[in-house]
C-alpha cells in the first residue's frame, strides 16, 4: 500500500490528573506502523493552567523523530474549537485527518488499518474501528448511530471483544475518540472545518457524521479494534453539570436545523432529562433556572446556526426511526432505551452491512 499523509489532531485541557493515560496516548502514536515521514502530530492545548501542558511539551521533545506541532491556545475552545484549530493547522498534502482523543490509546496497527479500509472504500468520508474500553475486551463503542430523538447510541458498548461484526457496516456517525476522516470530503460538506465551533462538546462527532451524511457523503465502522478509551475523563466520569448542559442545549439547538419529526418531542425529553439529573442535585429553584437556560440557549443558538445556512437531512444517514408507539420508551430509564436500541441494531444490522 502507498502511505498517504495523515494529520492526527490531538487536544488537551487541563489533564494532570490523568497525566500517565496522557503520555500514554502520546506514546502510542509516536509508536504506530505507519512510516514515521507519512505522518503528523498536531497537539493543540485549550487553555491550560493545570501545568499539563509543559509536561506534555517536555515529553514531546524526547521524540526525535515525531513529526509534530504544538498550539498553546490562551483559552479553551472546547473540543469543537480545538479541533479546528487542529484541522486548519494540518500539513495540506494530508489526505486523510485522524482525531484522537487524549484519553484513548491507539494500538501499533490502528492507523494503517483505518486507512488500508478507507483507500479500500474510496467513496466514504470517515470511518473507526472498535474501540475498547481502557484495560479491558469490554467495547467503547463499534460504530455510533442518531435516533430522531436525537439521541446517540454506541453499539456493541460493553460487549466482549470479538463481537458479532465482522464486516463493514454503515453509522451516523464516527467516535471522535479515535475516527478517520478524509479531507476531501470535510472540504465539500463543512466549509473548510470539522465541527461547528459554537456546539463546544458533545454535538460534535455526532453532528458531524449528519453533515456529512446530509452532503451525500458515507461513514462507516469496520470490525477490527483499533484503540481503547477511558471515556468521560476529559468532563469527569458520570453525568457533569457541564456535560449535561452541552448535551441538552445542543440537542435543542439540533431541533432548529434538522428535519426530524418529533421536534417538540425532543424539548420534553430534554426537560425530563434535566429533572432527572440535576433536581436531586440542585432543588426546584436551580432546576427552573437551568431548564430556561438550556431550551432559551439551545434555541438561540439553532436559530443563529439555521440563519446562517445550515441545514441538516437527519433521514440520507442511518438512523434509530422510532415509530409513536415506541416513543413512551425513551422516556423510561436508560437501561430499557439502551436495550431498544440493541434490539434495533439486531435486527438491522444485515441491512447496514456492506457486502464484498
Amino acid at each position: 500500500m502507498a502511505y498517504p499523509k495523515i494529520s492526527i489532531i490531538w487536544l488537551n485541557h487541563n489533564s494532570m490528573k490523568i497525566l500517565p493515560l496522557v503520555l500514554q496516548s502520546l506514546e502510542s502514536i509516536a509508536s504506530i506502523d505507519y512510516p514515521s515521514d507519512r505522518y503528523e502530530l498536531i497537539v493543540v492545548d485549550n487553555g491550560s493552567t493545570d501545568g499539563s501542558f509543559e509536561k506534555i511539551k517536555e515529553f514531546l521533545e524526547r521524540k526525535s523523530n515525531l513529526r509534530r506541532k504544538i498550539i498553546k491556545l490562551d483559552y479553551n475552545l472546547g473540543f469543537t474549537g480545538g479541533n479546528n484549530i487542529g484541522f486548519i493547522a494540518r500539513d495540506r498534502e494530508s489526505k486523510y485527518v485522524l482525531l484522537l482523543n487524549n484519553d484513548a490509546v491507539l494500538f501499533q496497527e490502528g492507523l494503517r488499518v483505518l486507512v488500508e479500509y478507507a483507500e479500500n472504500y474510496s467513496g466514504i468520508a470517515g470511518l473507526q474501528g472498535v474501540v475498547l474500553k481502557y484495560g479491558s475486551r469490554l467495547i467503547d463503542t463499534a460504530g455510533d448511530y442518531v435516533d430522531e430523538l436525537l439521541l446517540t447510541h454506541p453499539l456493541g458498548n460493553n460487549q466482549v471483544y470479538p463481537w458479532t461484526l465482522r464486516k463493514p457496516i454503515y453509522v451516523t456517525y464516527a467516535d471522535g475518540c479515535c475516527s478517520l476522516y478524509r479531507v476531501e470530503s470535510l472540504l465539500k460538506c463543512t466549509g473548510g472545518k470539522l465541527f461547528i465551533n459554537e456546539f463546544f462538546g458533545y454535538g460534535d462527532d455526532n453532528v458531524l457524521g449528519l453533515m456529512l451524511w446530509s452532503c451525500g457523503c458515507r461513514l462507516i465502522a469496520i470490525p477490527e479494534v483499533i484503540a481503547s478509551h477511558a471515556r468521560g475523563l476529559t468532563f469527569g466520569r458520570g453525568k457533569s453539570t457541564i456535560s449535561t448542559y452541552l448535551g441538552e442545549r445542543n440537542r435543542v439547538a439540533l431541533t432548529q436545523i434538522t428535519n426530524t419529526r418529533y421536534k417538540q418531542v425532543v424539548l420534553l425529553h430534554a426537560l425530563r432529562n434535566l429533572i432527572t439529573l440535576f433536581l436531586p442535585r440542585t432543588g426546584f429553584s436551580s432546576l427552573a433556572k437551568t431548564k430556561a437556560r438550556v431550551v432559551v440557549d439551545g434555541v438561540r443558538l439553532g436559530r443563529r446556526l439555521k440563519n446562517q445556512g445550515v441545514f441538516l437531512d437527519i433521514y440520507k444517514a442511518p438512523l434509530v426511526k422510532i415509530t409513536l408507539r415506541d416513543l413512551p420508551v425513551f422516556f423510561t430509564a436508560r437501561r430499557i432505551v439502551k436495550k431498544y436500541f440493541e434490539n434495533w441494531a439486531y435486527k438491522n444490522l444485515n441491512l447496514l452491512t456492506i457486502e464484498d
